[in-house]
């Protein structure tokens, strides 16, 4: 499971995104591959610490377009 958001969510909240170590062709569900660089996902930020209803967790997300969302969490 990966969580996304998208590089105009990123630049809005002045984050700072970084080449990923280890690359991925990113596909849908049903395996098919999305036309987005290659389909290879090679940015992400760092940790960050994301709060819902007093809870706390520390995830990272990796950069790709997400249409309307501003970020996708725990997608496959």
């Amino acid at each position: 499971m990966r969580n996304h958001i998208s590089l105009k969510t990123v630049k809005w909240l002045e984050m700072t995104c970084q080449q990923k170590e280890h690359l991925y062709l990113l596909n849908i569900i049903l395996g098919d591959l999305i036309n987005y660089r290659g389909s290879i996902i090679n940015l992400e930020i760092g940790l960050v610490i994301i709060r819902i209803e007093r809870k706390e967790i520390m995830i990272n997300f990796d950069i790709l377009p997400l249409g309307n969302n501003e970020a996708v969490l725990g997608m496959p």
